[in-house]
């Protein structure tokens, strides 16, 4: 068992896109600090929109920001049709996962009552994903999870140059409505290890929510057993090799996953959760409308009344595998005392909690966005050991 309360190791990047990319997190991190969240939110989407282009997003102009993004979007999309049909496969492919996340950025502000627009913006993400996955070495299979009467569309994500033999997994959860094409990003480098990667849709979160009107449950369990069920099903997968890593709110749903999954030999809750009505709705108010509309466009007091079952409580102790769980002090939007509270409960033998305090030196923020040059390698390195 271990706790761990740091700053990351203070040593300069050698390569260039590494420090841009710390220097943007810290810039974005500022924001976030502020206790801001749309303000952080334009500063990021400005961050982001200075690849190539001056920004144009007028800062607290919802009108402009979606528009700026989807103009993006639409010229990025336009030049991956041109480079595609002029038989350049790379550069339309890199063009098209792009294009996927302008998109996205896109749909972020859009209010609950613009559903039928947040359904287009994901659709047209979705679209020029899977036009890039099309195009993608190794394979990026588009795949469909069956649950009871429902349906989770997702990724089975081949690996690059495995060694020899059958292949190691991960089952990567994304938070809140993230897309699991968005989620792709950040665990990818894990395909680049040798490990294949499953992406699923589950309840709550991006098809489902945008397209299927399913949304989210507190017994996670459920979905989760049936994206491992097809995950097992796959003749590539060592049954002895397969792990669970949840981000964000999905600190709440791997964890809550894995204390009833006994297939599993690892898991990482990257910014753990106890409970989703303490740690979460009731700390950060902000979050409040998104949440009701993950639970299927509910009323403040009704979410109040179901969240109560979105917790840890009496289950943490069923979790055996060895588990990694990261957050930083700093984070506005969970709180880190939730992460804390479940890794004591945690019934694991071999548990470590990672705390990151030194704003300085980075990884204090909401799934220490502000550091994941650092962050990701240490999450990704501890999942090598124990895969």
């Amino acid at each position: 068992m271990s706790l761990i309360v740091q700053g990351l190791p203070d040593c300069h990047c050698l390569c260039r896109e590494h420090a841009i990319r710390e220097r943007d997190d810290q810039e974005a991190a500022r924001f976030q600090n502020s206790g801001n969240f749309t303000e952080y939110r334009y500063r990021v989407g400005q961050i982001l929109y200075r690849n190539g282009d001056q920004a144009q997003i007028e800062l607290g102009n919802l009108d402009s920001w979606e528009a700026e993004w989807v103009k993006k979007a639409e010229d990025t999309e336009a030049r991956a049709k041109k480079c595609l049909a002029a038989g350049h496969e790379r550069s339309a492919m890199q063009y098209f996962f792009a294009a996927n996340q302008y998109w996205r950025m896109a749909d972020v502000f859009l209010r609950i009552d613009r559903n039928d627009d947040k359904a287009k913006y994901f659709a047209k993400s979705q679209e020029n994903f899977r036009a890039a996955a099309a195009l993608h070495d190794p394979p990026i299979e588009v795949i469909e999870v069956q649950c009871g009467d429902e349906t989770y569309d997702g990724y089975f994500c081949h690996p690059r140059n495995p060694k020899p033999g059958k292949w190691p997994a991960i089952f990567f959860i994304g938070g809140a409505d993230a897309f699991a094409e968005e989620i792709y990003f950040s665990g990818k480098e894990m395909t680049e290890r040798g490990y294949a990667m499953l992406l699923v849709d589950t309840p709550g979160r991006g098809s489902s929510m945008y397209m299927k009107g399913i949304p989210t449950r507190a017994d996670y369990e459920v979905p989760g057993k049936a994206s491992f069920d097809y995950l097992f099903s796959r003749p590539e997968i060592d049954p002895d090799r397969v792990g669970l890593m949840g981000i964000s709110m999905a600190g709440y749903y791997a964890p809550r996953v894995a204390a009833f999954e006994d297939r599993i030999k690892c898991l990482v809750s990257w910014a753990g959760c106890y409970s989703i009505l303490d740690d979460l709705y009731d700390f950060y108010e902000h979050l409040q409308p998104t949440v009701q509309r993950l639970l299927g466009g509910v009323t403040h007091e009704e979410a109040r009344k179901r969240l109560k079952a979105f917790t840890m409580e009496g289950i943490a102790g069923n979790i055996k595998v060895p588990t990694l769980m990261t957050h930083g002090t700093s984070d506005k939007l969970m709180n880190w005392r939730g992460a804390q509270r479940l890794f004591d409960e945690i019934g694991a033998e071999d548990k470590t909690l990672v705390l990151y305090d030194d704003p300085k030196v980075g990884g204090t923020v909401h799934c220490s966005h502000d550091c994941w040059v650092h962050q990701s390698p240490m999450i990704f390195d501890w999942i090598e050991e124990h895969l």
